[in-house]
Formats: structure tokens, C-alpha cells, sequence
């Protein structure tokens, strides 16, 4: 045996033209100004893959949303300011500037994650000054030459190390003290550290083995320090060593299980045991000369049951753009992955560890051996994250996210349906990146209290022109547990699965019908009929103003019926009707989780009074009730109603004989009572029913929330038009519209103004 201390990745019919011109200017909380289609949406959410979806998700303990915030950002640079990073930081390693091992990896990404500024996601805080992610809680295994245990990277953490593989001090040797370092160490209480481990809260199991020179293996102890590892609950166990006989190396072509000597059965014995409870790690050869691959490195193509648990690690020398965040140059610096390309991960084998000269003394080591402790220590982290996942799972996650953007894959590993990684001989899948690994991969679902797996893109709650902000404000502070494709489970806020409607500024209808010639205003707000894109098509005229119309939208997907009457009272005019619509994709853009079918009932009644001296005065109101199909996380919706206003004062012939100048105050289609019951799935509930393959959530894992669908705010809009005879056949209308709590949003403001002329042929 040989120890290896080496560097180991978006009307009427009259014909006319017409021409308008919209302006629009946001101001106070915002808004959304130009011309809007009355059923158009935006969704916070983009897409059902997670990929796709990097606005809305926010993961257990980091998120794509926060990296972007200012907040993040800032935490981020405090961070990579921090000597650990500052000191890692080297050129002209095998000819390459930019070489950032701890960066490469994004461990400062996750070194910035901060839950102490107020966010509340069930992780406890650690007001140690330790980051967040640290593997608390966590034991991390290692078979190395003996640590010393008095160094400041381990002797402020009580209790650092497990009894019973005797790998602690006996006095204590610069291998295996600073592979523990960088797999564990808590960063010094002393002078900032040139290190600090992945794991720096984890505990050690630490085994140990001598790599004095015609040192011997006994296959009986390491087979108990696998057993002990296993009975200490250790998560992975890190293995910086090799084998050779007669000083040639033990690879997967020169050697195999009955060339192992005297009681390889036992030890082999041990590591099946072990991983079916944890991780195997092993180090490559350092040795670039070899042409194949470590014997125990490789293991899994002679044992292939080993291999769910088993990761080799090469030493990969990458400079690292920060700006970019990406790798923009890589050199192996040593032996490929070959025969373990398949369960075979990089990392930079090249910065600053603990030595054994004093208790306070760091060296830069080189080499696989201090690679692969970076592998060991990011699962750690990932334990600490993903409590539901097996070791074997977490193994995956981090196969399955490495970066593989530097070369060119040959090999394509597929982890389970629909998640695949590409890998090659040489680099096997690429380069440790402990982030992506703590990020949702492939599709997610949810869980309904009925028992139902939901896809994320499902999800998405839609208050319509009629809530405006009540969802989004009744769902504030509430997070929706959730999992990936690899059974990692997360929480993302509710709220962020809102879809919000655009503010209309104009209606469509309105502006069309003006276009052909009614004398109505162009700036007005549409009915529940025009809202829902239905046009009435007359059938019936009666005696008396009695009309019955059709409300259609052409394609059948929505439609109603309308009965009005309309009479004249002296100097003015009363319309009134009673309508009925269905939308078979639902109506006024809402949508809670059920098939989308939805109906409606509503009255309307206008009244327009010539007051004298050309002045006239006009009032519109309309009432409404919906009933909806629900389904997903909504459980019930009750007394849904809404309703519009408006009021108009007018005066003919101000300035011009035939001009008509107005101003109007009007509040639009909103909800005026109606509420909604969602039941929503934890993070603690996804948790716990993580390894359900039919993703079934325990009664317990739920939150019920009461959401009034009534917004905090109604929109009111203030304006004035003026309309100007061009001609006997033409009209000019200049108009403006201030509008406040622009989609029943409180603070938001929104202006329209408008020019536009018509000429009838």
C-alpha cells in the first residue's frame, strides 16, 4: 500500500377609419401602461420545467430569486472577501491564472446564504457566525494517517471527533490533518484562516492507517473502521489512498478481488454493508502515466453493486471566471477518470489545508488526496440540506449537477426518468458544483390533500381583473413545500405562483365600437360581457325597448345570453339587463386550480339625464356573481360577487358647436365579497414523504389558509375627453385618465391618454 498525497464542475356596421394613439406613464407603485387586451395575463412563473422557472423557485436553503437580489449579491462579496477565498486564489498553477478551487466549486455561493435577515424557513439560524449550510448535525467518515485534533480547525467545535478508528493525533500528520480540514474544519478562532472546511460542522469518524514507507494494509481493521463508520451514521467516508503490490499500483486492468491478499473478503464485506447507509470516496491515481484507472477507485466495474454508493474524485485545475460564473479553462492534473468514468467527479486538489508545525500552521498541498476531502465535505452539506434522501441520492445529486460545460460528453448516465448527465472517460461528469446541487433538478410536483401529484406549472393561482392584489397578499409569508425530479425537497413562497393580469387601459371593445361611429366615450371601462371578449350578436328586438342578444367570443369557448329593455323618460334614457355567461376556460381571467369552467350571472342598469343648457349626466353600475370549479390546492371557494361604477358629467358645444367635452369617475369590474380556502403542502411535509414514490404527504404536512378574494384597494379612475367635430363625416377625441390603484393594486398608478380620429364613408 502506497499513500497518495496528491492533487487527486414570453355596434355598428358603419365602415371607417380610424387612427389612435395611446401614451401612457407609470408612477407611484407602478403599472403597466398602452394598450392591453382585456384577457391578457402574465405569470410570475414561466414554464413547467424548474429550469425555466428560476423566478419563482426558492430551495430550501438558496434560491435562483435570491442570488439575483441586491441583498445576496452584496453577501456574496463579504464573502469572497473572506481570507479562506482571498487565500485560494492562484496563478500560474499548470499554466492557468483565475485558479479558484473553493469558488469553482461555488462554495462561496453557498458560504453567502444568510437566513438571518428575517426569513423564516424552518432552518434554524446560527448566530455563531458559521454560515448557515454547514453540516450541523452531520457525520462525515475518513481512513487516513492520524489527525491532529489540537488545531484550531478542529478544536473549537466540542466533540469534533467520534471515538473508535482511532485517526486522531498519535502525535497527528500533515495528510491526514489537512484532509480533515478541508473536508471539515470549522475556519480557526484565531486570526482569519487560510481554510475553512465544507462541512464545518460536521463530526468525524476518523479512521486510520499509516502511509509510513513499506507500510502494510490490514484488511480486518479497515474492514471494522467501514463498521464503525456505518454504526456512527456516517454519511460518506473519505479514502485518500491507493494499493500497490511490489511497488506497482492496483489498478482495474492489473488486479482484482483475489489479488487483494489475505482478508480483502472482509473489507469487502464491510463496504457492501456500509453503502447501502452511505458514500464511498476514493481518490484517483496522481500518477498521469497510468492507463488505468485505481483499483479501489475503480472498484464498481468489478463489483457493480458497489456502485450506487460509491464517487471517485480526479484533480481538476480550472480557472474560474467570477464575473461569468463559469470555467473557462481546465488541466487535469491527474490520472482521468477511465473505467470509474461513471461515478467519477472533479475538483481542484490544489490550496491551503491545515499542517501539523503548530496548531495554527497551513501549507498548500497538491493532489487527488485533497480533492476528493472537497466531494466528501460537499455531501455534508447536501445531508444537511435533503434530511429525506439517502446518501445514494445525494450521491447522485451531486453527479448529476457537476459542470460539464469544458468538454465534450460521450457518455450519457440517466439517474432516474428524465434526468440524465453526460460524462467522458477522461473528466467523468465534471467539475464539484456543491450549488446546483442544492437547487431543484428536472420537473417538480406538489401534493394535494386529496392525494393528487401536482406539477408545479399547475399550480399557478389566477385572481383575474377581479382580485387584483388579494392573492397575492393573502398568500404572503406562505411557502409551498415541494420536490424535484431527484426527490430533493424545497420550499418556494406561494405567493410567487400568483398570476396577475395586466391593467387594462383601454377597452378594446370601447375603442372599436367609438371606431364605428356610437357617440359613447373612448376612454371607458368595459362590462363583464366585453371584459370576457363577448360580443352581442342581436337576436331578438321587441316592442317597448325589450332586446335579447347572444354573447359570443366566436370560438364557443365562452358564451352567454342577454335580456335588456332600454326606454326613453323625457330628457333621458334607462338601459337595463340581465345576463348569463359560461366560459369553458374560465371568465374574467381568474383560475383556482379547477378545470377552468366557470359562470357567471349579472344586472347592469345605466341611466343618462339631459340636465339643460346642453349639460348632461350619466351613471352605469353592474353586479355580478360567479360560481367556479376549484381544484389543485384550492379546497373551496364561496360568495364570489363583483361589481363596476361609473358616473359622467358632460357639456355639448363648449368651445365648438357639436363638441362634447366629459369628465367621469369610474371604479372597474372588481370582487366585492368572496373567499378561498387553500391548502398548502410544507417543506417539513415534503420532507418527511420524500422517498414516496406516488408523492403522497402526510396529513400533518399541510397549512389550510382562508384567502379573501376581495383586493385591499379598488381602482379608481379620474378623466376627462373632449370630442371635436372635423366634419359631417369626421371627429377628432383627445382624452386622459389617471388611474389610481391601477388593477385593484393599493399604490399603484397608472395614466392613459389618448388621440384618435374616425372619417365615415
Amino acid at each position: 500500500m502506497a499513500g497518495s498525497a496528491g492533487m487527486g464542475r414570453g355596434g355598428r356596421t358603419v365602415p371607417s377609419l380610424m387612427a389612435l394613439l395611446l401614451l401612457s406613464a407609470c408612477g407611484g407603485g407602478g403599472g403597466e401602461g398602452g394598450l392591453g387586451a382585456v384577457t391578457q395575463f402574465t405569470l410570475n412563473l414561466t414554464g413547467s420545467a424548474l429550469a425555466q422557472m428560476q423566478t419563482a423557485l426558492d430551495a430550501a436553503f438558496i434560491t435562483p430569486a435570491e442570488m439575483r437580489t441586491t441583498a445576496f449579491q452584496t453577501r456574496l462579496a463579504v464573502v469572497r472577501n473572506e481570507q479562506a477565498f482571498v487565500s485560494n486564489l492562484f496563478s500560474g498553477v499548470n499554466g492557468l491564472n483565475n485558479v479558484r478551487p473553493l469558488q469553482a466549486s461555488r462554495l462561496d455561493w453557498v458560504r453567502a446564504i444568510d437566513r438571518e435577515s428575517g426569513v423564516t424557513d424552518g432552518v434554524a439560524d446560527t448566530p455563531d457566525g458559521l454560515p448557515d449550510l454547514t453540516g450541523a448535525g452531520v457525520v462525515l467518515g475518513m481512513i487516513d494517517s492520524p489527525v491532529l485534533s489540537t488545531h484550531e480547525q478542529f478544536a473549537t467545535q466540542a466533540g469534533k471527533f467520534i471515538a473508535g478508528g482511532g485517526g486522531v493525533n498519535d502525535p497527528g500528520d500533515e495528510h491526514g490533518t489537512f484532509v480533515a480540514s478541508i473536508m471539515a474544519g470549522t475556519g480557526g478562532s484565531g486570526a482569519p484562516a487560510p481554510i475553512m472546511g465544507y462541512a464545518p460542522e460536521a463530526r468525524i469518524y476518523a479512521g486510520q492507517i499509516s502511509y509510513a514507507p513499506g507500510a502494510s494494509l490490514n484488511y480486518l481493521s479497515l474492514g471494522a473502521i467501514m463498521d464503525g463508520a456505518r454504526a456512527a451514521g456516517a454519511v460518506a467516508v473519505n479514502n485518500s489512498w491507493t494499493v500497490s503490490s511490489g511497488g506497482v499500483p492496483a489498478t482495474v486492468a492489473n488486479s482484482g478481488i483475489t489479488t487483494m491478499g489475505a482478508n480483502f473478503a472482509t473489507y469487502l464485506a464491510a463496504l457492501r454493508d456500509y453503502v447501502d447507509q452511505g458514500v464511498v470516496v476514493f481518490a484517483q491515481f496522481n500518477d498521469t502515466t497510468q492507463t488505468s484507472s485505481s483499483f479501489l477507485a475503480g472498484l464498481p466495474a468489478e463489483v457493480p453493486e458497489l456502485e450506487q454508493g460509491w464517487l471517485a474524485v480526479i484533480n481538476l485545475v480550472a480557472s474560474y471566471d467570477v464575473a461569468a460564473d463559469r470555467i473557462t479553462a481546465v488541466r487535469r492534473r491527474s490520472l482521468g477518470c477511465l473505467e470509474a468514468a461513471r461515478w467519477c467527479i472533479g475538483a481542484t486538489g490544489y490550496l491551503y489545508g491545515a499542517d501539523v508545525d503548530s496548531d495554527t500552521d497551513y501549507a498548500v498541498g497538491s493532489g487527488t488526496s485533497y480533492a476528493a476531502p472537497q466531494v466528501t465535505g460537499a455531501l455534508g452539506l447536501l445531508a444537511q440540506a435533503f434530511p429525506g434522501l439517502t446518501p445514494a441520492q445525494l450521491r447522485n445529486r451531486l453527479l448529476a449537477s457537476a459542470d460539464n460545460s469544458f468538454f465534450t460528453p460521450t457518455h450519457v448516465l440517466e439517474f432516474v426518468p428524465g434526468v440524465s448527465h453526460g460524462y467522458n472517460e477522461e473528466f467523468g461528469h465534471g467539475f464539484l458544483n456543491v450549488r446546483d446541487a442544492l437547487l431543484p433538478i428536472g420537473e417538480s410536483v406538489t401534493a394535494t390533500a386529496a392525494g393528487v401529484v401536482l406539477p408545479l406549472d399547475e399550480v399557478t393561482l389566477a385572481g383575474g381583473v377581479l382580485a387584483g392584489d388579494a392573492l397575492a397578499a393573502g398568500l404572503a409569508g406562505v411557502n409551498l413545500g415541494f420536490r424535484d425530479q431527484m426527490a430533493g425537497s424545497f420550499a418556494t413562497p406561494m405567493a410567487g405562483f400568483v398570476a396577475t393580469a395586466v391593467p387594462v387601459d383601454v377597452a378594446a371593445v370601447a375603442m372599436t365600437a367609438w371606431s364605428r361611429g356610437t357617440e359613447g366615450r373612448l376612454l371607458t371601462v368595459p362590462d363583464g360581457a366585453a371584459v370576457n371578449g363577448l360580443a352581442r350578436v342581436p337576436l331578438l328586438e321587441g316592442e317597448a325597448g325589450w332586446h335579447l342578444a347572444a354573447l359570443t367570443d366566436g370560438s364557443g369557448a365562452r358564451s352567454g345570453i342577454a335580456l335588456g329593455r332600454d326606454w326613453e323618460t323625457g330628457s333621458g334614457r334607462v338601459t337595463m339587463e340581465l345576463s348569463a355567461m359560461r366560459g369553458t376556460d374560465g371568465l374574467f381571467g381568474m383560475d383556482l386550480g379547477g378545470s377552468g369552467a366557470a359562470e357567471a350571472v349579472a344586472a347592469r342598469i345605466g341611466l343618462r339625464q339631459e340636465l339643460g343648457s346642453g349639460i348632461e349626466l350619466a351613471l352605469e353600475g353592474e353586479v355580478g356573481r360567479i360560481d367556479l370549479t376549484t381544484g389543485g390546492l384550492v379546497s373551496d371557494v364561496s360568495g364570489l360577487a363583483y361589481a363596476q361604477a361609473g358616473v359622467e358629467l358632460a357639456q355639448r358645444s363648449v368651445w365648438r358647436q357639436g363638441d362634447r367635452l366629459s369628465i367621469f369617475v369610474e371604479t372597474p369590474l372588481g370582487a366585492v365579497d368572496g373567499a378561498a380556502q387553500v391548502t398548502v403542502p410544507t417543506l417539513a411535509g415534503m420532507q418527511a414523504s420524500a422517498v414516496a414514490a406516488d408523492g403522497a404527504v402526510a396529513a400533518s404536512g399541510f397549512d389550510t389558509v382562508d384567502l379573501s378574494l376581495v383586493p385591499q384597494a379598488r381602482e379608481v379612475n379620474f378623466g376627462v375627453e373632449y370630442a371635436l367635430p372635423l366634419s359631417e363625416r369626421g371627429e377628432m377625441i383627445l382624452g386622459w385618465t389617471l388611474r389610481r390603484n391601477a388593477g385593484h393594486v393599493a399604490g399603484q398608478t397608472d395614466q392613459v391618454a389618448a388621440l384618435g380620429w374616425r372619417l365615415r364613408f
